[in-house]
């Protein structure tokens, strides 16, 4: 009953998840994950709810995918729905730190569909800069979406710039630092009114990882050198010696 009670408290007040991608290997984005590809092989993976300001939603559960490189913060999100609506879309709205207030977040990555499931279906993905919960198009689009419906599941993928300080209207995201991601779900291109459900996960931006040298590897190393530096040398005395013993029956037989 313990358990079960602190599992409904934790969903029903949407527990920040703390996430901390590795690094990978770009995937495609193109809204199908290739499985003999390996794609998203090293993706930090998480299940959360996109829930709506009514506490007896049971929303909507996703999964979520997180991978980074040096250049670029790769999210995939995933989930199933009976009926998907043919306008749906997929926001991920970046704060300027951890900060989760509604002022905090000023970059949005959208991926919108028309039509889906039905012909002429079509997506765009859109790059906005938030100002007072308005948005307002980005001068310059930055980063990637794609997104793929197979049957009830669909598949959303984003590459999104780090560390990247060429456009004053997209987040920076620095190395070492933590921000807050919310994750938006909506029916109708309406982005200020239209979103349905929302979550929110902190995202920390990984530096590389060093490769730390295995301490077994540097010793057998150094054993090697001194192994074959004593064969060196007792080869060199071998042949020293034969030469010596030949010098002596020469003398010998003088």
């Amino acid at each position: 009953m313990i358990f079960t009670a602190n599992f409904l408290i934790n969903n029903s007040h949407a527990v920040i998840e703390n996430i901390k991608p590795d690094y990978g290997v770009a995937p495609e984005i193109d809204g199908d994950i290739d499985r003999s590809d390996k794609e998203w092989l090293n993706a930090s993976k998480e299940n959360i709810n996109l829930i709506s300001s009514n506490p007896t939603d049971k929303g909507i559960p996703i999964e979520i995918w997180v991978m980074q490189n040096n250049s670029d913060l790769y999210i995939s999100i995933q989930f199933e729905l009976e009926i998907h609506k043919t306008q749906e879309f997929i926001g991920i709205l970046i704060s300027d730190s951890e900060a989760t207030s509604n002022e905090s977040f000023i970059d949005a990555k959208i991926l919108q569909f028309y039509n889906l499931g039905n012909i002429g279906e079509r997506y765009e993905y859109l790059d906005y800069y938030l100002l007072n919960d308005e948005f307002f198009r980005d001068q310059e689009l930055h980063g990637e979406a794609a997104a793929k419906l197979d049957g009830n599941k669909i598949v959303y993928e984003f590459k999104i710039p780090v560390n990247n300080s060429d456009d004053s209207q997209d987040a920076f995201l620095d190395f070492g630092e933590k921000y807050a991601f919310k994750i938006i779900y909506g029916e109708t291109p309406d982005y200020k009114n239209g979103i349905k459900k929302k979550n929110i996960v902190l995202i920390e931006i990984e530096y590389k990882k060093k490769k730390k040298e295995n301490i077994w590897i540097l010793v057998h190393n150094i054993l090697c050198i001194i192994i074959f530096c004593g064969l060196g040398g007792l080869f060199a005395l071998y042949i020293y010696k034969i030469i010596v013993i030949k010098k002596k029956i020469r003398r010998v037989r003088e």
